[in-house]
């Protein structure tokens, strides 16, 4: 012990800290790295997703079935008329403003879900304010693929709390999407591709031609990541940070063994030197 506090031991304690603690912070970073890349990979790919080219609802995930996680965000377009009677879900907020979501019934009029219901949120108003009109006839709408909302009750003729198709499969009648749809509007898209069921480039728009203000598409499930390459840096660093403090111990474990050797050396010399004295003294 009295050999870890000596002046050379206290100095080399002290830089090989710094070192680890240099190590460490590198560490860190590196794990700050891990987690922020792995974010972007999840921001990265959900964004290409969401502005991928737009199928056929049907082909994608048809009436009645679960949403899988692959199928989740993905554009769509399908072909109905809109019920005259709209819900307002209430208690949302669309950019931090407080908002109340515009869900209407879609009936499905072409392909093989036709007669089946779509849950559409068209956009948002803010609380209490009129709800726009619904179009009439035969429109086509395009919107992303959401999840549904867990059931929780409270739905009336005129406002939801949830969008859960569990609960207005009980209103509207089935077959029913088992998600909704978040509709948005394409800038111009080419009719000739709807009509042949192709998949259709796009340019999202957030307010539909009547004015409708659209609600941002769906985030991505996963809100972080992991980037293995840089959680495998971070891991390094820190066994290079035990690896200086292991340095210290070593050099203070051969220090107070080379003492040691140092006093039974003296000690043998001492033996030597008074029995040396004593058989001289006898001689």
């Amino acid at each position: 012990m009295r050999e870890a506090l000596t002046p050379k031991m206290i100095v080399l304690f002290i830089l090989l800290a710094i070192v680890a603690a240099v190590c460490i912070r590198l560490g860190y970073w590196q794990l700050e790295r891990a987690t922020a890349r792995g974010a972007d990979r999840i921001t990265a790919e959900h964004e290409e997703k969401l502005s991928g080219p737009a199928l056929p609802l049907d082909e994608t995930l048809r009436l009645q079935t679960n949403m899988r996680v692959d199928e989740y965000a993905s554009p769509v377009y399908v072909t109905g008329t809109f019920s005259e009677y709209q819900l307002r879900v209430l208690d949302r907020a669309v950019d931090s403003n407080p908002a109340e979501l515009v869900l209407a019934e879609l009936t499905v009029t072409e392909g093989p879900d036709a007669g089946g219901a779509v849950p559409v949120i068209r956009g948002w108003v803010e609380p209490g304010a009129p709800l726009p009109a619904v179009p009439s006839g035969d429109v086509t709408v395009f919107g992303y693929l959401a999840a549904p909302e867990d059931s929780i009750g409270g739905l009336t003729e005129e406002t939801a709390v949830s969008i859960s198709p569990a609960e207005l499969v009980n209103a509207w009648g089935g077959p029913i999407l088992s998600g909704y749809l978040v509709e948005f509007t394409p800038e111009s898209v080419n009719q000739t591709q709807i009509d042949n069921r192709e998949p259709v480039e796009f340019t999202a728009q957030r307010t539909s031609a009547d004015g409708v203000q659209h609600v941002p598409p769906p985030k991505p499930t996963e809100e972080g990541g992991f980037n293995l390459q840089n959680a495998a840096y971070a891991v390094e660093w820190v066994i290079f940070a035990g690896f200086a403090l292991f340095i210290w111990f070593r050099i203070l474990r051969s220090a107070v063994r080379l003492k040691r050797e140092e006093q039974l050396l003296d000690e043998w010399a001492e033996e030597f030197l008074s029995e040396s004295e004593d058989n001289k003294l006898r001689g």
